[in-house]
């Protein structure tokens, strides 16, 4: 039986949830960028969850994050991850002080330099996209690409108060109309960070310790299969970013506006007001009332584009829905990769907190 899942059920087993990140050493970094990022001389360890991550700098500062990805990765979500970006540089002046990544593609003039290096394959084609790296230790090449560093202030360095909220919120609906226009099959997988499938989340229950909190959330889910789920497929849906957390995010110096966005990892066509309930959830942590974090949020994003009534009557749905997700999926995982735990739950005593506090309002009615 699956780790923690209940009798009688599997639990969900996305790839990427299981999937150990590549076994890459500085020293395997800085051959990728000595051959193929000519001129980035400097190569330092960044953190990261599924994929192996590294900045390398230019003598004048300019920075690369260069990613080995995981194995688990299908080749359509490398594509999207790549194609995003390609978007969104095309659309720059439509974010306007926001800055998102630029995609980089490697120089190809140093090819034969390391015989275990080489340019990718994209449909039998050779492509500067991404780059094949033969490591050893595992059978197949792992794939890499680069995106420019954005350096900044952290999410986490953004002040509290309804300046901030709105700003996060109006950041959402700006990114969202620049995503409008966009489209990947990927962004359809079946996919457990998805808060439109929070459901698949059940067989993980077992690994949440405290049993009234798995009450809560298995009640939750009844009333979100039941009555929520039926009216997600009419909202207004496309492509959205998905994790609009204060790790995906920059601050500008006054800690009031965002600045940049990160990691496109995680992107699926949901239902727009995803995007927002998401985002929120991780503002609605700080003291005081979380419902006047949202309506700030909402506010914000509203500013850019308009919701309906029904967009608005859901929003705190999903909210619960994303908090659920950062419980269980998080719970189950440190099980299974007890070596970076603390990484993994870094985030789960606030999501548990905001939910329960949340959960008795909801439950009562007031949803």
């Amino acid at each position: 039986m699956p780790l923690n899942a209940a009798p009688g059920q599997e639990a969900p087993v996305d790839a990427l949830l299981v999937n150990s990140p590549p076994p890459i050493r500085l020293e395997d970094a800085e051959r990728v960028a000595r051959v193929c990022y000519p001129g980035y001389v400097q190569c330092v360890p960044l953190s990261g969850e599924r994929d192996m991550n590294f900045r390398i700098s230019r003598e004048d500062g300019a920075s690369l994050t260069l990613k080995f990805i995981n194995g688990a990765e299908s080749l359509d979500e490398t594509r999207m991850q790549i194609a995003v970006l390609k978007h969104l540089e095309a659309r720059r002046s439509g974010l306007g002080a926001l800055r998102a990544p630029h995609h980089q593609p490697a120089d190809t003039a140093d090819w034969l330099a390391d015989p275990d290096i080489g340019p990718g394959c994209d449909d039998g084609v050779a492509t500067r996209d991404w780059l094949s790296f033969r490591v050893p230790q595992i059978d197949g090449p792992v794939r890499v690409r680069a995106y420019g560093f954005l350096a900044g202030r952290a999410g986490t360095a953004m002040s509290a108060g309804p300046r901030s909220w709105q700003a996060v919120g109006r950041a959402a609906g700006e990114l969202d109309a620049q995503l409008a226009g966009f489209e990947h099959p990927a962004a359809h997988r079946l996919f457990l960070w998805d808060v439109c499938q929070v459901a698949r989340v059940r067989p993980m229950l077992g690994a949440v310790e405290c049993p009234q909190e798995r009450g809560r959330i298995a009640a939750y889910l009844d009333v979100f299969e039941q009555d929520v789920m039926p009216v997600l497929a009419a909202l207004p849906r496309q492509i959205i970013h998905n994790d609009l957390s204060p790790s995906n995010i920059l601050v500008d110096e006054a800690g009031t506006g965002l600045a940049g966005i990160l990691d496109f990892g995680d992107m699926v066509h949901a239902p727009r007001i995803a995007e927002i309930a998401i985002a929120a959830s991780y503002q609605m942590t700080v003291p005081g009332d979380p419902l006047d974090v949202l309506s700030a949020v909402v506010a914000g994003y509203e500013s850019v584009s308009p919701l309906t009534p029904q967009e608005r009557r859901l929003v705190l749905d999903l909210v619960l829905g994303r908090l659920v997700q950062r419980i269980a999926i998080p719970s189950w995982r440190a099980l299974r990769f007890p070596g970076n735990g603390a990484y993994i739950l870094r985030s789960r005593a606030a999501a548990t907190a905001l939910f329960n506090e949340l959960y008795g309002e909801w439950s009562q009615g007031t949803r």
